[in-house]
């Protein structure tokens, strides 16, 4: 039987929560049919409530965080939600672009990810809902964040898109190179979810 993504991605993560090193630091991205985004972020839910295997490992934990709820928080979201139609679309992305991404990992380091939790890599953070920062922040500008806060929990990213030539394709938009993590191979697809 040939394991699908949605399972690779799973079992990569138990991998590094159980030790395994990586590249820099344990961080798995995961192509998802952007249609699908939403079901596989709910269907992780199931595997977090151990409705699904792979088991994870003795004292290994997972915490769900939500990247649209954890934006509405910021006070760069604020701002522009403040401004309103006074700011020129192009001032909105340029604002929402230079200060998101660090303001997310702030959020999420004070109000989400406990400190001990992210000094631990057996605690599995998955960052749920990526498609719906963009094209203000990225996977890779999330993880680069992550690195430089020296956060050490095995960080799980399903992203909306593909991997084309080793570059994130989010949407399909422009191709960019990423902060170095391990990828799945293929993409999440809907009959990987049945």
């Amino acid at each position: 039987m040939t394991t699908t993504a949605y399972r690779a991605f799973k079992e990569t993560l138990v991998r590094f929560a159980n030790g395994r090193h990586g590249i820099r630091n344990p961080f798995v991205i995961a192509a998802v049919q952007p249609r699908l985004e939403r079901r596989v972020a709910k269907r992780l839910q199931t595997w977090v409530a151990g409705e699904e295997t792979p088991a994870l490992p003795e004292g290994a934990t997972v915490q769900p965080i939500w990247l649209d709820e954890l934006l509405a928080r910021t006070d760069a979201y604020r701002l522009v939600v403040d401004l309103g139609e006074a700011i020129e679309p192009a001032q909105l992305e340029t604002t929402l672009q230079d200060r998101l991404t660090e303001e997310l990992v702030s959020t999420m380091l004070e109000t989400e990810l406990d400190h001990d939790d992210a000094e631990r890599q057996d605690h599995i953070v998955l960052l749920l809902h990526l498609g719906s920062l963009y094209p203000f922040s990225r996977a890779s500008e999330l993880l680069d964040e992550l690195d430089r806060r020296k956060v050490k929990s095995t960080i799980g990213i399903p992203f909306p898109g593909e991997l084309v030539g080793g570059k994130l394709n989010i949407y399909g938009g422009d191709s960019r190179h990423y902060y170095p993590a391990h990828q799945i191979d293929g993409k999440v697809r809907e009959e990987d979810l049945q």
